[in-house]
């Protein structure tokens, strides 16, 4: 085991940077020297988004759910497995306000239009809208009826 000083430590992160992050693939200038909390030892040099990432998972990982260091790589298998499978075909209410919100917010009115036809509404539907907010009515009506398997023909 060696320790590893203060006034090294910039010594020793340039000369084992990686080409790309090893956890979010990314490249980067930005690097820190990452420890394990739990016994001080050097894990390796990562990217400081991942860093603090690693971070608050762990953190929320021991404080929060009483998790044991042995634990926590199983843990992580489980969420990615469980973020990798079919979802369920069913709209949760806060999706639909996220997706709605998504729906005003990142398109313009033009692009709301088209965005509209593409689902299905019709040229009067649409034309009908003479404003974002009933756009937005309208966007929300048809991804309903599409989660409930209603036709809008």
């Amino acid at each position: 085991m060696t320790y590893l000083p203060q006034n090294k430590i910039k010594e020793f992160r340039d000369a084992n940077k990686p080409i790309s992050c090893p956890i979010l693939d990314i490249k980067t200038d930005d690097w820190v020297l990452d420890h394990d909390h739990q016994t001080g030892m050097v894990r390796g040099v990562i990217s400081r988004q991942a860093n603090s990432l690693l971070g608050k998972v762990e953190n929320f990982f021991y404080r929060m759910c009483k998790g044991k260091k042995e634990e926590l790589p199983n843990t992580l298998e489980a969420m990615a497995a469980y973020l990798e499978q079919e979802t369920l075909d069913v709209l949760h209410p806060v999706g639909l306000v996220q997706l709605t919100k998504k729906f005003t917010s990142s398109l313009t009115a033009k692009e709301q239009e088209l965005f509209l036809e593409g689902m299905g509404a019709s040229t009067e539907q649409i034309l009908d809208c003479t404003n974002a907010k009933e756009r937005q009515k309208l966007y929300k009506l048809l991804t309903k009826e599409k989660h409930n398997g209603i036709s809008n023909s």
